[in-house]
């Protein structure tokens, strides 16, 4: 009988202690929302050869047309792309470009290149070893179409005002070859992201410059890409910037800017000359 009892007693200590036994070797709250290690890896496809970008539609407000006698957005200014953890419904219809006006012939507008693609993965593991964000969004854009108003004999047409510019040609020989921009697209490739963490990201577009000149248009687009991570107990946030031109050229400027700056060494500070009293 007292062998039971005392059975019963120790079977019953264990059942009151296990649960406190289990808590403390169970992972903690604080490390599942705590960011260990976050990276980001690029993958790039820049096909060769000319190419024929899909129609999209043309943005028909003042805000979106831009000012005249330039080049112009005929896209969107500002879109979401992933929104509480999720694709954004917008992103589908999204896009931006870099134009010579609303009233040029799109006919004109030969020698499209494209699209060149790229493809980010942005991960985040917590301090349990878990991948709790996991998204890859892709960047994508046609360019080098060519405005062409040559005459049959190469000349240009008496008088033409370059619509890029405003600026009309000088002399009959000479004729507008511009280099462009359209549908430049930041859509979500793939989302995964655990319960808890939520993350959003939106474009910003810049308004569209001509880094040539008159006679040789280069169109350039610059997209700023807000983020926003969070969890139940913190909020961090920051901006993504990267660059387009109408010859092809893609620039990470925020990758760019950490480089120098890890290339910029600790400030020394020179010790101060003693103060004499005289």
């Amino acid at each position: 009988m007292k062998t039971t009892r005392t059975a019963f007693a120790l079977a019953a200590a264990v059942s009151l202690i296990s649960p406190f036994l289990s808590a403390q070797t169970a992972p903690s709250d604080k490390d599942y929302f705590t960011v260990a290690s976050e990276a980001s890896s690029l993958t790039a496809s820049v096909p060769g050869g000319e190419a024929v970008p899909p129609v999209m539609p043309v943005a028909n407000t003042a805000a979106e047309r831009g000012a005249p006698g330039g080049l112009v957005n005929a896209g969107m200014a500002a879109w979401s792309v992933i929104n509480s953890g999720a694709p954004s419904g917008s992103y589908t219809s999204a896009y931006a470009s870099a134009i010579p006006g609303f009233s040029f012939n799109w006919g004109n507008i030969s020698g499209w290149k494209g699209p060149k693609e790229m493809i980010y993965r942005y991960t985040v593991t917590n301090l349990m070893g878990v991948n709790v964000i996991d998204v890859k969004y892709k960047i994508s854009f046609y360019y080098g179409g060519t405005e062409d108003y040559g005459d049959a004999g190469g000349k240009a047409m008496s008088g033409y005002v370059a619509q890029a510019t405003g600026g009309t040609t000088a002399r009959g020989d000479q004729k507008v070859h511009g280099h462009y921009i359209t549908n430049f697209t930041v859509q979500p490739v793939s989302v995964n992201i655990k319960w808890g963490w939520h993350f959003d990201l939106a474009v910003r577009m810049s308004d569209p410059m001509n880094i040539g000149t008159k006679l040789a248009p280069v169109a350039a687009l610059q997209a700023s890409l807000n983020w926003i991570r969070s969890t139940p107990f913190s909020t961090n946030g920051g901006t993504l910037a990267y660059n387009v031109d109408g010859l092809g050229n893609f620039t990470d400027l925020t990758q760019q800017q950490r480089s120098l700056t890890k290339a910029i060494g600790p400030v020394e500070i020179p010790e101060a000359a003693p103060v004499k009293w005289d």
